[in-house]
């Protein structure tokens, strides 16, 4: 046998039988030492959680061979090449840097011929494993695969490697220490498998429950916005990652638009354009198909110019495209698990799953948009010709839109409040369509008569409204915007709170309007002149709260004059 290095048995051979002249004292460590196997074994067994059973492995490892250092090495799938995962008595600096190619060195060639070997003494360099030569302080070392076997007997899988050594004023590591680590190595490939399937199960049943999860939110908004932002905190959730942006494809240009980033550099990205093509999100764009890159800064795709304007660094992507219709509409784009592990299949396949529920959610949620600015739209053109019909009133429906938007908001209403005041407010005075023009456009004072067909014209608006399934969340608008807080108003009189609260709203915004506006039969107010006599009238004419909102708005410097 070489007195630099030595081959074990062929892994899994038995060992040798014991003499029966061998001494109590070497009986008992034999039999010790297959104690702590078995003990070390039922620990792993026992284990799943990866990081604890790596740590278990190891220490296993070191405690059946009284070893003084060493480390447990793992491949990764992405390169193929062994990283140290658990180690004792190696600097940080290589433990973290370290990355050796299967064939490469000693445990390159343990890893390629899936055989381990004995070191005793100085490392033969010129021996066809190479690797630097080892500290001094190592007197003998174990290098032995970690090598799953499929059930069909034929296939073997290389997991990893373990890597023992001994201190130079230790007994030196013998073949039977390197049958025991053998025997371990087997028992410690069927636990990273078995191990391997349980969390792969744990994985798909959590990612069962957040698909089911996540299409109950997609399905709770048709928002494009909300949509998206629920899109991309579910996929980083998914993959327990640091952060990650939504791209959309902008039709005109082919450029991939940021609409959604979560993590450090969001404020700096968000609606930031990259050319048609840039960096793996644009080869993800044009292939259509998703990548994975566990070493961004190597390949040649990565578009640095993000991680040198921003505080992001990006060391490893998960990329898949949103496709619609056969055409990429988007790129959900993940980076940097949480934990520093490679991204694999399992991820990627996760973040496919949830870009084609995500496209369907997203495309159902654009329809929607276009459907409630077409409606919008056609909100503003009646708004637009009723004015139309009296020039001294130009304008007059958008700025109480914008005034009662301000209120609202200062009263901290809901989305869908706003968005019912939005379009109320602009079809507040519909039924002047019912108005006679010679009532409407009269310069001066009406009499009597004509003032009691005006006085319909809410009623007459929310007429023509009621047949509208989608306009009757506006009709309070319409009906109540000149009732008055103390029941002198009209067509019905109310008072206090029996007049909705849309009505009470609209009545103040729609009010400073008029007041603030130019008339032919007098000049308009100034905003502190209007708020002086709205504040007066405060609990007669208005609600109190709404006036305090209004002041509010005022002093926020959020009301600004809107009369002409």
């Amino acid at each position: 046998m070489n007195d630099a290095w030595t081959f074990a048995q062929e892994p899994g051979a038995p060992p040798e039988s014991i003499p029966s002249g061998e001494p109590t004292a070497r009986l008992r460590q034999r039999y010790d030492e297959l104690a702590g196997l078995l003990g070390v074994t039922a620990r792993l067994d026992v284990a799943l959680e990866r990081n604890t059973l790596l740590h278990e492995i190891f220490g296993g490892a070191m405690q059946i061979t009284h070893a003084h250092s060493g480390s447990l090495m793992l491949v990764d799938p992405a390169s193929n090449q062994l990283y140290i995962a658990q180690s004792r008595a190696l600097p940080p600096a290589i433990t973290a840097a370290t990355q050796i190619p299967l064939g490469e060195g000693i445990a390159g060639w343990v890893a390629q011929q899936r055989q381990g070997i004995l070191l005793i003494g100085r490392v033969d360099n010129r021996s066809p494993q190479t690797q630097p030569e080892r500290t001094p302080l190592i007197g003998s070392s174990i290098c032995a695969p970690i090598v799953s076997m499929e059930p069909d007997g034929g296939t073997t899988e290389l997991l990893g490697i373990l890597n023992l050594n001994r201190a130079v004023h230790a007994p030196l590591l013998t073949e039977d220490d390197l049958r025991l680590v053998t025997a371990y190595c087997a028992h410690t490939a069927t636990v990273l498998r078995n191990a391997r399937f349980c969390r792969s199960l744990q994985r798909r049943a959590q990612q069962l429950q957040h698909q089911v999860e996540i299409g109950r939110t997609l399905l709770a908004s048709l928002e494009v916005d909300v949509v998206l932002q629920a899109i991309m905190r579910k996929a980083v959730e998914l993959l327990r990652s640091e952060s990650g942006s939504l791209f959309l494809v902008d039709e005109r240009t082919d450029e991939l638009v940021f609409k959604v980033v979560i993590g450090p550099a969001r404020e700096q990205l968000l609606d930031k354009r990259l050319p048609p093509g840039a960096g793996i999100v644009g080869a993800v764009a044009k292939e259509g198909k998703p990548l994975i890159v566990n070493d961004a800064k190597a390949d040649p795709r990565h578009y640095d110019g993000i991680d040198l304007n921003t505080t992001l660094v990006t060391n490893s992507i998960v990329c898949v495209p949103l496709i619609s219709r056969a055409r990429v509409i988007g790129v959900i784009e993940v980076m940097n698990k949480s934990n520093g592990a490679p991204f694999d299949a399992d991820d990627r396949d996760s973040l496919n799953a949830l870009a084609i529920q995500s496209a369907i959610a997203l495309e159902n949620a654009q329809l929607y948009s276009d459907l409630k600015r077409a409606f919008a739209e056609t909100v503003r053109a009646i708004a637009n010709a009723l004015e139309a019909r009296d020039p001294y009133t130009h304008g007059h429906t958008n700025r109480v839109t914008q005034v009662a938007m301000e209120l609202a908001h200062e009263l901290n209403w809901t989305r869908e409040q706003k968005e019912a005041l939005e379009f109320g407010a602009l079809l507040h005075d519909i039924g002047k369509i019912g108005v006679a023009d010679v009532i409407l456009r009269k310069p001066g004072s009406l009499t009597t008569d004509e003032y009691s067909e005006m006085k319909q014209h809410p009623v007459v608006g929310a007429q023509m409204l009621k047949g509208v399934q989608a306009l009757r969340p506006m009709l309070p608008y319409v009906l109540f915007h000149q009732e008055r807080y103390d029941g002198q108003g009209y067509p019905f009189g109310l008072g206090g709170k029996e007049i909705p609260l849309e009505g009470r709203l609209l009545a103040v915004a729609d009010t400073f309007d008029a007041m603030t506006s130019n008339r032919p039969y007098r000049r308009a107010l100034s905003d502190a002149e209007a708020l002086r006599e709205i504040e007066r009238n405060s609990g007669t004419q208005f609600d109190p709260d709404i006036v305090n909102a209004l002041l509010a708005v005022h002093y926020k410097g959020k009301l600004g004059t809107t009369g002409k």
